[in-house]
C-alpha cells in the first residue's frame, strides 16, 4: 500500500469539500436575504397594525361620544315623557273625580225622585184599591202569621 501525501488530496478535497463550501455559503446568503425581507414585511405589518389601532381607537371614542350624546338625548326623552304622563295622570284621576262626583249627584238626585215618587204610587194604588173596594194588604207582622 502506497502512502497518499496530503499534496495528492488536496485536490480531491477542494474538488468535494470546495462545492459544498460554495453551497453552504449560498444557503447562508439566501436565509440572510429571505431573512431581512421577512423582517421588513413584519415591521411593515407592526405599522400597519398600529395605523389600524389608532384609526380603531378614534372610531371607538367617536362611537362612544356619539352613544353619550343619544343615552343623554334618551334621559331627556324619558324624563320629559314622565314628566307628561304624570301630568296626564293627574289630569286624567281629577277627571274621574269629576265624574264621579257628578255621577253621585246624578244618582242621589235619581234616588231622590224615584222616593218621592213612590209615595205618588202609593197614593194612587191607595185610590184605586178604595175605588175597588179591597181589603188593605196584611201588615208584615200578620202575613207571617198567617
Amino acid at each position: 500500500m502506497e502512502t497518499v501525501s496530503f499534496g495528492d488530496l488536496a485536490p480531491i478535497l477542494a474538488a468535494v469539500v470546495g462545492p459544498m463550501l460554495a453551497a453552504v455559503l449560498a444557503m447562508m446568503r439566501y436565509q440572510h436575504v429571505d431573512g431581512t425581507k421577512t423582517r421588513t414585511l413584519i415591521h411593515e405589518q407592526i405599522d400597519k397594525c398600529r395605523d389600524l389601532i389608532g384609526e380603531n381607537r378614534d372610531l371607538i371614542e367617536e362611537s362612544n361620544k356619539e352613544n353619550r350624546d343619544l343615552i343623554r338625548e334618551n334621559r331627556d326623552l324619558i324624563e320629559k315623557s314622565s314628566k307628561e304622563n304624570r301630568e296626564l295622570i293627574e289630569k286624567s284621576n281629577k277627571e274621574n273625580r269629576d265624574l264621579i262626583r257628578e255621577n253621585r249627584e246624578l244618582i242621589e238626585r235619581n234616588h231622590r225622585e224615584v222616593t218621592s215618587s213612590l209615595g205618588e204610587v202609593r197614593e194612587r194604588l191607595a185610590r184605586i184599591e178604595g175605588h175597588l173596594q179591597l181589603p188593605p194588604p196584611p201588615e208584615e207582622g200578620e202575613a207571617e202569621a198567617a
